[in-house]
């Protein structure tokens, strides 16, 4: 069965489990969705990380240059046994892990915000007015989909990992801005939340797939 993306990403894993109709009007019937200004505010930082620019914001040029980074910025995780797969945000191709699904494969697109070449470390960046906590942290299934597509790579669950959150405050102009907080919260994943993150991954891409036959028939 064709599906609108030919891998599965958390995004659209968590838009199906929380909505397949939702999921279907963006992914299959290409309906923009609203996107947040706190949205907007971590996109503009992630583009500034990634490209190592300054955003023109100064606040926030500084706390990007106290946010910890390694080698890999916003790349796709990758295998030397991966599929060949196209990205559809930036247009190029990418060797993609694969998880087995009995006889089939299900590729998947895992792009932390930075990464070390081997896989062994990771670290998310959130911006929100809410402040993360380490529980959150903790529970983040973003987070648990990316240890188990790198699991997959090496074998090894990554034992390095930190959900890094600039926490923002409006201003008297409804603009948004960083606080001056830089809240680190390591995490840990285990077996267990990688066995629990396989069988949503497996559930979610059989789900798009029958929703996805529905629709086109």
């Amino acid at each position: 069965m064709i599906t609108p993306r030919s891998y599965l990403s958390f995004s659209q894993m968590t838009m199906f489990e929380m909505s397949p109709e939702k999921y279907a009007e963006h992914y299959i019937y290409d309906k923009k969705q609203r996107v947040s200004r706190n949205m907007a505010y971590g996109s503009q930082m992630a583009d500034g990380l990634e490209k190592e620019e300054a955003t023109g914001d100064p606040i926030l040029d500084l706390m990007m240059s106290r946010i910890p980074k390694f080698d890999i910025m916003d790349k796709p995780v990758e295998s030397r046994d991966g599929v060949r797969t196209l990205f559809e945000r930036d247009r190029l191709y990418y060797h993609l892990p694969v998880l087995k699904d009995g006889k089939k494969f299900i590729p998947l697109m895992a792009v932390p915000d930075t990464a070390k070449t081997d896989y062994s470390a990771f670290k998310e960046y959130k911006t929100s007015v809410r402040k993360w906590t380490k529980r959150m942290a903790d529970e983040s299934g973003q987070i648990s989909f990316y240890a188990t597509t790198m699991w997959l790579v090496t074998g090894e669950i990554p034992q390095d990992i930190e959900l890094v959150n600039v926490p923002v405050e409006y201003t008297e102009n409804g603009a948004l801005q960083p606080t001056g907080e830089l809240v680190r919260l390591p995490t840990k994943r285990s077996m267990s939340d990688i066995i629990k993150m396989t069988t949503r991954m497996r559930n979610a891409w059989h789900g798009i797939q029958d929703l996805c036959e529905k629709e086109i028939l």
